[in-house]
């Protein structure tokens, strides 16, 4: 029957309505699945975020001698002596310096912590009328000799966390040395993988990677000599104030820029405090000013302008990445942060040129 033959035909536009929507929720569900493994590699890294950071940096600025070292070695050998090499010049002296002050950090703190009692504030109040009286009040409004006590106490208790810290900060250089390897061995091959998933062209590619590795060089060599300045006026007021080992405590406070909020204070604080005991009370308190407003503060100062200035970048745009990336992404955000504005810049770039090409030359119109 005409009616019948009719029935069994099916509708051309619904099957392209379903199909079209098969598609359509494949594709979300693709997404999401997706996403979520993105989220769960990212809780996978996040532990090992600083050291990815830095060893990406370090692949950065040791691949010239890397690739000098490839021209005449196998792969796994250039790379294993490119990472000896950065390891030796410019990872070895800091590292093991930090390392001498976390140890010296808990010794000092288990004496001070043992040793500390109640004469030795009355023998340095005595020295003068005014912190004699504040003391003698405190006395009245607390019961000084156990106020100490428990002060030595939670100084003392800070020895384990100064201990993981240091452990902490040897493993964590440890995996950064294994994935600079892997950095330097493998370059090309995860160029090649991030240029493959980029929706870029390989010009576009090719100057958002150089924009990259172009902020990677100025942020740590901007970092290097802002460290290098503030270790020089450091040991000079050590001198100034006849400190002993100026020298040693300048390179020092060099390396302890590094640390995050403590930063120079933990070299010059201590001082300051033993030149107050000594009854040095004036030289006690031009420490603490020139510790606290210039070493300290010339990083704020001098950090941005070299950093925005080598790469052409508004001062404003990297003290704001610097610190909004310390706070987000704590040490590794020093280098993160200026990237994530280079390479939000360099795409904004990308849409400028894109946009700028079509208005030069539209696509034909239809008749």
């Amino acid at each position: 029957m005409p009616g019948a033959q009719h029935m069994n035909v099916a509708h051309p536009l619904r099957e392209h309505d379903t199909s079209f929507l098969g598609k359509q929720v494949g594709e979300a569900t693709l997404l999401l699945i997706t996403a979520i493994a993105f989220y769960l590699c990212w809780l996978l890294a996040r532990p090992f975020l600083a050291a990815m950071t830095w060893a990406l940096a370090l692949a950065v600025v040791g691949y010239p001698l890397h690739r000098r070292l490839e021209r005449g070695l196998r792969p796994n050998l250039a790379a294993l002596l490119a990472v000896v090499a950065i390891t030796a010049i410019l990872l070895a002296p800091g590292g093991f310096l930090l390392q001498k002050l976390f140890d010296e950090a808990g010794s000092s703190l288990a004496t001070f912590g043992t040793s500390l009692n109640t004469d030795d504030f009355h023998r340095v109040a005595g020295r003068y009328s005014f912190t004699e009286k504040l003391l003698g009040w405190a006395e009245t409004k607390f019961d000084m000799q156990e106020e100490v006590r428990r002060g030595g106490s939670a100084l003392a208790s800070l020895i384990p966390a100064a201990v993981r810290g240091s452990l902490r900060m040897v493993t964590q250089f440890a995996i950064m040395l294994v994935m600079l390897f892997y950095f330097l061995r493998d370059r090309d091959l995860l160029l090649q993988f991030l240029g493959g998933l980029l929706p870029l062209s390989t010009a576009e590619t090719t100057a958002l990677l150089k924009r990259i590795s172009a902020t990677i060089y100025a942020t740590l060599y901007g970092n290097l000599v802002v460290k290098l300045v503030q270790g020089t006026l450091g040991g000079l007021m050590f001198w100034v104030l006849g400190l002993p080992a100026p020298v040693l405590f300048g390179s020092a406070m060099a390396a302890a820029a590094m640390l995050p909020i403590v930063g120079t204070s933990f070299i010059w604080g201590p001082a300051a405090v033993y030149l107050l005991i000594q009854g040095s009370w004036i030289k006690a308190m031009i420490l603490v000013v020139w510790g606290g407003l210039v070493v300290s503060l010339i990083d704020n100062l001098l950090y941005p302008i070299l950093v925005a200035g080598e790469l052409r970048i508004h001062t404003l745009g990297i003290l704001v990445s610097i610190f909004g990336g310390l706070i987000v992404l704590g040490i590794a955000g020093v280098v993160l942060g200026p990237v994530i504005l280079a390479c939000t810049i360099a795409l904004l770039d990308v849409w400028r040129v894109r946009k700028a090409t079509t208005l030069l030359d539209p696509a034909p119109q239809r008749p």
